[in-house]
């Protein structure tokens, strides 16, 4: 089955979950309210868990440390998004190749370590199993992958403000990125910034104080942002449409402003882990350029209609919610 349909699939059983579930799947993050705090206030936890598989969100045969850190800073991007909130802890449950090298287990263990301490949430549990099945996705010795999955939990910065949803844009806002989008792998060699980059933690957490109910919907951008905005679309029934001239592509040469294939081209390569989020229309103008030394620009609008991402140039419009990564189809190490 393709990824967004199982998807759906799932999101269907959400008016079935305990009313203490207070953002079901579909988001960034889940959010639980777990009890009463010292105020007699509930206390929310938010949870989210994302896996890094060798051969697939890494090249095969990388040092195992940068698939441990890679599986934390996924996570990471994840709390961003939901603006108000901040990571507390990490749990990781890792797939070991039978036989792996000593010394390449305690790189995968660093990586998750070290990152996770950075990121002030601390690796506090998880699990080990080895596996001896041949993987289609194995190296030259036909060994299956290294796999990391990490989950984070992350309370909000604010208790008394709601975290940032994806259902959350309304007709008339305007739709902002930051940083610059199509950098984040490269198709050939698995390579890029997606093994090493910095969430966009502050910013998000910034957006959210600066802008309250102003801030819109929020998401990070991994599948691509064509088909991260279709999300935004699709959770908050709108139509997202956006200028391809207006999109920051990066300096190795996705176009002029002009050259809308090329564009389209690299709003489709996904891993780029930057935020794309509507800010309502009457504080639009008040977004800073550059929040936490990270460019923010606005590249589009959201308007009523049929749920959908489009990009629009002179009189041609071009669907973007199938433009992206797609985890349950094929494709080369990334």
């Amino acid at each position: 089955m393709r990824e967004f349909a199982v998807l759906e699939r799932i999101f269907e059983g959400n008016a079935g979950l305990p009313a203490d579930v207070v953002v079901p799947p579909g988001d960034d993050m889940a959010a639980i309210r777990i009890g009463a705090g010292a105020a007699s206030t509930p206390v929310c936890v938010l949870a989210a868990t994302d896996s890094v598989i060798e051969g697939r969100h890494t090249p095969m045969g990388i040092d195992p440390f940068v698939i441990g850190r890679k599986a934390v800073l996924r996570n990471i991007s994840d709390v961003a998004a939901m603006g108000n909130a901040r990571p507390i802890a990490t749990l990781a449950a890792v797939v070991l190749p039978a036989g792996m090298d000593e010394h390449a287990v305690w790189r995968l263990y660093e990586g998750l370590r070290e990152t996770a301490e950075a990121w002030s949430a601390p690796l506090v549990g998880g699990d080990i199993s080895s596996s001896e099945s041949p993987s289609r996705k194995g190296g030259e010795d036909g060994r299956p992958p290294i796999i990391a999955m990490v989950t984070v939990l992350a309370v909000p910065v604010d208790p008394s403000h709601p975290v940032v949803l994806r259902s959350n844009a309304r007709p008339g806002d305007r739709v902002f990125v930051t940083g610059t989008i199509g950098s984040g792998w490269d198709r050939t060699t698995g390579l890029g910034r997606h093994l090493d980059f910095t969430p966009r933690l502050a910013v998000g957490q910034q957006l959210a104080r600066m802008l309250g109910p102003s801030l819109g919907a929020m998401i990070d951008i991994s599948d691509g942002l064509g088909r991260d905005l279709g999300h935004i679309a699709r959770r908050s029934g709108v139509r997202i449409e956006i200028d391809p001239a207006r999109v920051p592509t990066d300096a190795r040469g996705h176009g002029a402003p002009d050259d809308t294939q090329a564009r389209l081209e690299a709003m489709s390569l996904g891993e780029d882990y930057e935020l794309a989020f509507t800010v309502r229309a009457d504080a639009a103008d008040g977004v800073p350029s550059i929040i936490d030394g990270v460019p923010v620009t606005e590249i589009g609008r959201v308007l009523s209609g049929p749920a959908s991402a489009v990009a629009r140039s002179g009189e041609a419009t071009f669907d973007l919610t199938s433009r992206g990564f797609e985890h349950g189809g094929g494709g080369v190490a990334r």
